[in-house]
């Protein structure tokens, strides 16, 4: 399949959508934008668990309230802070239903606690790799601040769902793929990662 053209029409009416099928993928990233495309239930309800489908929307709404509120917190302090501000994540534990937030750089900046599944011990290696798979510091990332959040009140990972979004003001709330580092870590360890 080959696409020739993309035209944007405002209907003022309801109509006929259809959903576009890519085999084996749930979620995928579409365009020079990254638009994040889920397929929906549609003619194909094996393809995707109806409950999926509640719990990434639910996350994409509570990420999103959390991640404004987080950058106007910051715009308060400084416009410096702000702008440090580029990813925010949301951990969904199904065995709670709690949601844990996390974001960029958060377990330095608050100084929290590490925990050892992630990050190991004197005598145990954590999940987080020794060298950074990319340009960014092992542990930095949004994700891993979020899934450290949900660990230290007892979450398991095999009942963590996840997503990320972008948190800078030309792509805010833009859904944002793993990094290197965090795929490593998490893939095959948690439910799902909605983000990709």
């Amino acid at each position: 399949m080959h696409i020739t053209r993309v035209v944007k029409t405002r209907h003022e009416k309801a109509v006929s959508v259809y959903n576009f099928h890519v085999k084996d993928w749930k979620s995928y990233f579409v365009g020079k934008a990254n638009c994040y495309v889920h397929n929906g239930i549609g003619k194909h309800p094996e393809n995707l668990e109806n409950i999926n489908v509640n719990y990434s929307d639910m996350m994409y709404k509570n990420l999103k309230s959390w991640a404004n509120d987080e950058a106007d917190r910051l715009s308060k302090i400084s416009k410096r802070q702000r702008e440090k501000f580029n990813t925010a994540s949301i951990v969904y534990d199904k065995s709670t239903g709690k949601c844990y937030y996390g974001r960029n750089n958060g377990i330095c900046i608050n100084n929290k606690f590490k925990n050892p599944i992630l990050f190991g011990t004197d005598k145990k290696k954590g999940l987080l790799p020794k060298k950074s798979f990319n340009r960014y510091a092992v542990g930095n990332c949004a994700e891993v601040d979020a899934v450290n959040n949900a660990l230290n009140v007892g979450a398991k990972l095999e009942s963590l769902y996840m997503s990320t979004i972008h948190t800078t003001k030309s792509s805010f709330g833009c859904l944002k793929s793993a990094c290197e580092n965090c795929t490593y870590i998490f893939k095959g360890k948690i439910i799902e990662n909605f983000a990709g």
